[in-house]
Order: structure tokens, then C-alpha cells, then sequence
């Protein structure tokens, strides 16, 4: 079976007589302008005709709308395969006729290639990987998921060979493996910024009980561009050079090989070769220049907010959208959330020439105040213009706290004389009044 990487998370299989495409996301910018695949490609999406398309999980770099929706006008009979109920509601509105969700550990059979969906845990949303085997070997394509401690990763795929019927000993061929300890939010919730040794030592030990004979990192080949930039420096701690290094000192026995978008991987008698252009060869791909990469870990420094204004819009309308939004939706959900708890929030809004800033008190009934508050116990700061696109659902939340546009912090706690204890609350208070996922299906409403 032929692997073809197009770049990122997304993958074109052709196994026997049909083409899988995996975690389809056909322009390079995507989540709402925060990102760009990189290196830099262009797709043929005509293409392409997969049989199926399989959506791993919500997340925006891997489930994509207007992909979606670009793919189903090509081919509404293609048949989408995903863990999740949101994003095939979106397949089935983008024009897919046959759309099924499929838990984790489930086997399908699709006429020749038999694929397993594996686990994740410590996800709130769902999510899976997938193994595709037919005679020529076995492809993990992990993505963003993990399974647990290695012995939880070992267990998994001693089922996975019993249900497809070899040893389990040397069962993986071709590990597509999840492999960068990504600090997306760390910094945005203030927490540690700092290299992640634990993680990403977990994230060897994981990859290491995979026992596969090729690894190949996958599903990071993504940066943050334009007013989002400064995230670079912040979210990515290893680099993939190092990534192989780690690895193959971590697991003599298996070949370390690059993610190389363009190339296809070809899975035959148990071994892969690679043809650096078969992708591009095979007219689904052209690359462009990979300049320097951007991704340098330089944890030292967080630059403050700066509202990018991308449309340019009145600051006194964007101030209007907002104080509105404040009063009629986000003062009375925190009064529903807080439930007669006296807790006093903050709300930085950064708007292009100034900061206004919200305080709002509950306990009974809320109080909405302009001005700081130094006793606060939850502070939360946005970008204002982007505030006001999730408010008029144009973009969702992911945009904004991914991108380095919405921070939040909690040191709400109460005492006692069994002592001091945090209060478990949302930092991200915002959401109260407009939920993530409300956020996400809002906007495709609007689609």
C-alpha cells in the first residue's frame, strides 16, 4: 500500500482498490488565518477520489469545513468516517450522503484493507487514531492521540493482532507517530512555558512501545503566521532533526525517517521504501520553497496582546458590540455559573488604541462595573475585534486562544481551617456566555 503525504496530519492511502484520505485540509491556511501548513504545498483536491475520508477528531487542523465542503461537491457518495457528532453533522450539512461515527476499538472491514480505530485519553472531545492492514504490512497513523502509559499502548495493539490475526511481535510496519510535546495553551493560561521533559519523554516511551519497524513524525507540520507569529516561539519545543535523534537513540531496531511532504511511503513485505516525489509524481501535490522555519523555542518572553483589527473596523463600534455582549450575555451567565459564590472577574479587552477592562462581582445578584479590580479572582484578556467575530459568530474560540489572542488566569480559592484549596472554575470565563463548542456551530451556521 502507497502512502502519500500532503502535508500536516493529512494523508492519501491506497490500499488494494481504495483511497483513504485522512484529516483532509486542502489550503494551507486554515483555523481561521491563525495557521499555515508548512512546508508550504498546494493540493489537487480533483485529485484525489477517496473512497473514504476519515476526521480524527474536531480540531481545526484536522477537521476543516470548507475542505469538507469542497470534497463533497466532488464526490457527495465518498463516505466520511469520524468518533465525533459535530463533525459529522457538518459533513452531512456540506453534502456527504453517507456519513458514520465509529467509536474508538472498532473494527471495520472495508473489502480488502481492514482499519482499527485505536483510543486516546485525556481528551474531552472525541477522538481516535487508526491502523490500516492489508497483506503488504500494517500503518499506524497515530495523529494526536494517546493511548495511555506504554504498557496501556502495548495492550492495544496485542488486541489489534489479535483481531487481525498475526503475532503481535513486529505487528507495525510504519508508525506515523505523534512526536512534538506542543505547548499550545500553556502560555495563554499561565502555566509552565519552560521545555516539557516530562511529556515529551512520555511521548518517546509511547512511541517506543509501538514496537513499529519505520517511525515517521507526523501530524506537526503546522505555524503560526502573520499577527499570530510570536506564537512560534512559544508552542513548538522540539524540532524534527532532534525529534529523529531522540528517537532512534530511544529505539536502535527501528528506522527514524523524515515526514516529507510530496514523498510516498510504500508499505510492501513487511518493509517501507520511500519515493521522495511520488506524491508530486502522481499529480496530488506540488510543493512550494520551505524557507526558514519560524518554529524556534525561545520561552522567554510573552508578548502582550495587540489587537490585529483585520478588517479594520470602527474602534467606538467594535467598544459598542462588546459593551453590549458584556451586559445582555456575559454578566448574567457568570451569575447562572457562579451559583450564589462570591467571585469577583476581569475582563481585559484590547482594542487597537486602548484597553478597556470590565469587572463584574456575583454572589446573588451580579454587579458590572468599568475599571480594574486588584482583588480579582478570575482575569481574563482578548483581543477586542476577535472578541467581537465570536460574538458575531465568524470565528470560533480555537482561533483566539491558539492564536495568543485570549489569556486567562485563576487564582480563585476559598479557606477554611482545613486550609486553602483552588476553586475549580473555567479561567476562560468568556465561554459562559458562549460556549467552545457553541462557538464552532455557530459558525458553521453561518457557512
Amino acid at each position: 500500500m502507497d502512502w502519500h503525504c500532503l502535508g500536516h496530519a493529512m494523508w492519501l492511502a491506497e490500499v488494494d482498490e481504495l483511497r483513504l484520505l485522512f484529516d483532509p485540509l486542502l489550503e494551507d491556511h486554515h483555523h481561521g488565518g491563525v495557521f499555515e501548513v508548512y512546508p508550504p504545498r498546494t493540493i489537487d483536491s480533483a485529485a484525489l477520489r477517496a473512497d473514504f475520508v476519515f476526521v480524527s477528531h474536531r480540531h481545526p487542523d484536522h477537521f476543516d469545513p470548507s475542505s469538507l465542503r469542497r470534497l463533497a461537491a466532488l464526490d457527495p457518495e465518498t463516505v466520511v468516517v469520524t468518533p465525533d457528532e459535530l463533525v459529522a453533522t457538518c459533513a452531512r450539512r456540506v453534502g456527504f450522503r453517507t456519513v458514520r461515527v465509529v467509536p474508538p476499538e472498532t473494527t471495520l472491514d472495508l473489502d480488502g484493507p481492514r482499519v482499527v480505530t485505536s483510543p486516546s485519553v485525556g481528551t474531552t472531545d472525541p477522538e481516535w487514531g487508526v491502523v490500516v492492514a492489508n497483506a503488504d504490512g500494517v500503518v499506524y497513523d497515530q495523529i494526536d492521540t494517546a493511548i495511555g502509559e506504554p504498557a496501556d499502548v502495548r495492550a492495544f495493539f496485542a488486541r489489534v493482532a489479535a483481531a487481525l490475526g498475526p503475532s503481535s511481535e513486529d505487528l507495525v510496519t510504519l508508525a506515523l507517530a505523534r512526536w512534538q510535546p506542543l505547548l499550545e495553551v500553556e502560555a495563554m493560561l499561565a502555566g509552565p512555558i519552560g521545555f516539557p521533559f516530562r511529556t515529551y519523554a512520555a511521548e518517546i516511551e509511547r512511541c517506543a512501545a509501538i514496537g513499529a519497524r519505520v517511525v515517521c513524525p507526523s501530524s506537526a507540520g503546522a505555524r503560526h503566521t502573520g499577527p499570530y507569529a510570536f506564537m512560534n516561539r512559544l508552542v513548538y519545543p522540539v524540532t524534527e532533526t532532534r525529534f529523529i535523534e531522540d528517537a532512534s537513540a530511544r529505539m536502535p531496531w527501528a528506522r527514524v525517517v523524515r515526514h516529507r511532504t510530496g514523498a510516498t511511503y510504500r508499505v510492501a513485505g513487511g518493509d517501507v521504501s520511500i519515493d521522495g516525489s511520488g506524491a508530486i509524481d502522481a499529480g496530488l501535490v506540488a510543493t512550494g520553497d520551505a524557507l526558514v522555519d519560524p518554529r524556534s523555542f525561545r520561552p522567554l518572553e510573552i508578548p502582550a496582546i495587540a489587537d490585529p483589527n483585520l478588517d479594520s473596523r470602527p474602534e467606538a463600534d467594535l467598544r459598542a458590540r462588546i459593551e453590549a455582549w458584556v451586559r445582555e450575555a456575559l454578566v448574567p451567565s457568570l451569575e447562572r455559573a457562579a451559583a450564589q459564590r462570591r467571585l469577583r472577574y476581569v475582563l481585559e479587552v484590547v482594542l487597537p488604541s486602548t484597553v478597556d477592562v470590565y469587572a463584574i462581582a456575583t454572589g446573588g445578584t451580579a454587579t458590572l462595573t468599568r475599571g480594574d479590580d486588584g482583588e480579582w479572582d478570575v482575569r481574563c484578556a482578548v483581543a477586542g475585534s476577535l472578541l467581537v467575530d465570536v460574538i458575531e459568530a465568524r470565528r470560533h474560540w480555537g482561533d483566539l486562544l491558539l492564536g495568543g489572542m485570549l489569556r486567562a488566569c485563576s487564582r480563585a480559592r476559598e479557606v477554611d481551617e482545613r486550609g486553602l484549596r483552588p476553586i475549580p472554575l473555567q479561567p476562560l470565563f468568556v465561554y459562559e456566555a458562549i460556549s467552545y463548542e457553541q462557538s464552532i456551530l455557530r459558525m458553521l451556521d453561518r457557512m
